[in-house]
Protein backbone atom coordinates (compact mmCIF):
# COMPACT_ATOMS: atom_id res chain seq x y z
CA UNK A 1 0.00 0.00 0.00
CA UNK A 2 2.78 2.43 0.92
CA UNK A 3 4.61 1.68 -2.31
CA UNK A 4 1.44 2.41 -4.26
CA UNK A 5 1.03 5.78 -2.51
CA UNK A 6 4.66 6.68 -3.18
CA UNK A 7 4.30 5.77 -6.86
CA UNK A 8 1.08 7.82 -7.16
CA UNK A 9 2.76 10.81 -5.50
CA UNK A 10 5.78 10.49 -7.81
CA UNK A 11 3.50 10.31 -10.87
CA UNK A 12 1.61 13.40 -9.69
CA UNK A 13 4.84 15.32 -9.09
CA UNK A 14 6.19 14.29 -12.52
CA UNK A 15 3.07 15.37 -14.41
CA UNK A 16 2.80 18.59 -12.41
CA UNK A 17 6.48 19.28 -13.09
CA UNK A 18 5.93 18.72 -16.80
CA UNK A 19 2.98 21.11 -16.77
CA UNK A 20 5.00 23.79 -14.99
CA UNK A 21 7.86 23.37 -17.50
CA UNK A 22 5.38 23.84 -20.38
CA UNK A 23 3.95 26.96 -18.76
CA UNK A 24 7.41 28.47 -18.20
CA UNK A 25 8.60 27.62 -21.71
CA UNK A 26 5.46 28.98 -23.39
CA UNK A 27 6.61 32.55 -22.87
CA UNK A 28 3.35 34.44 -22.37
CA UNK A 29 -0.02 33.69 -20.80
CA UNK A 30 -1.71 33.91 -24.19
CA UNK A 31 0.32 30.93 -25.39
CA UNK A 32 -0.68 28.59 -22.56
CA UNK A 33 -2.49 25.71 -24.16
CA UNK A 34 -5.73 24.10 -23.09
CA UNK A 35 -3.75 20.92 -22.36
CA UNK A 36 -1.61 22.71 -19.78
CA UNK A 37 -4.61 24.26 -18.04
CA UNK A 38 -6.36 20.88 -18.04
CA UNK A 39 -3.29 19.26 -16.46
CA UNK A 40 -2.99 21.92 -13.79
CA UNK A 41 -6.71 21.76 -12.98
CA UNK A 42 -6.60 17.97 -12.92
CA UNK A 43 -3.72 18.00 -10.46
CA UNK A 44 -5.49 20.55 -8.27
CA UNK A 45 -8.65 18.41 -8.22
CA UNK A 46 -6.64 15.28 -7.39
CA UNK A 47 -4.91 17.11 -4.55
CA UNK A 48 -8.25 18.32 -3.23
CA UNK A 49 -9.67 14.79 -3.38
CA UNK A 50 -6.60 13.36 -1.63
CA UNK A 51 -6.85 15.91 1.17
CA UNK A 52 -10.59 15.33 1.53
CA UNK A 53 -10.07 11.57 1.74
CA UNK A 54 -7.31 11.88 4.34
CA UNK A 55 -9.29 14.31 6.49
CA UNK A 56 -12.38 12.09 6.26
CA UNK A 57 -10.40 9.03 7.32
CA UNK A 58 -8.90 10.92 10.26
CA UNK A 59 -12.34 12.12 11.37
CA UNK A 60 -13.76 8.58 11.12
CA UNK A 61 -10.87 7.21 13.20
CA UNK A 62 -11.40 9.93 15.81
CA UNK A 63 -15.14 9.27 16.10
CA UNK A 64 -14.56 5.51 16.35
CA UNK A 65 -12.30 6.06 19.38
CA UNK A 66 -15.07 7.80 21.34
CA UNK A 67 -16.94 5.62 23.86
CA UNK A 68 -20.37 7.24 23.61
CA UNK A 69 -21.90 5.17 26.44
CA UNK A 70 -19.13 6.28 28.82
CA UNK A 71 -19.41 9.92 27.72
CA UNK A 72 -23.21 9.89 28.11
CA UNK A 73 -22.83 8.32 31.56
CA UNK A 74 -20.52 11.19 32.59
CA UNK A 75 -23.06 13.67 31.21
CA UNK A 76 -25.95 12.12 33.15
CA UNK A 77 -23.99 12.24 36.42
CA UNK A 78 -23.81 16.02 36.30
CA UNK A 79 -27.19 16.83 34.77
CA UNK A 80 -30.79 16.53 35.85
CA UNK A 81 -33.48 15.55 33.36
CA UNK A 82 -36.99 16.96 33.39
CA UNK A 83 -39.65 15.58 31.09
CA UNK A 84 -43.08 17.17 30.73
CA UNK A 85 -45.94 15.95 28.62
CA UNK A 86 -49.44 17.03 27.82
CA UNK A 87 -51.99 14.52 26.62
CA UNK A 88 -55.32 15.49 25.14
CA UNK A 89 -57.89 12.91 24.11
CA UNK A 90 -60.33 14.00 21.43
CA UNK A 91 -63.37 12.24 20.09
CA UNK A 92 -63.15 11.33 16.42
CA UNK A 93 -65.65 12.83 14.02
CA UNK A 94 -67.43 9.73 12.66
CA UNK A 95 -69.27 10.26 9.40
CA UNK A 96 -72.77 8.80 9.61
CA UNK A 97 -73.17 5.49 7.78
CA UNK A 98 -76.10 5.38 5.41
Amino acid sequence: MANNDNKDNKDKKDSLGEAIKKIISSGSPSEISKEILTTVMGQALKAKDDITLKVSNEMIALVQKIDFVKEFSKFTESHKFKVTAEIEILKKDNPSKE
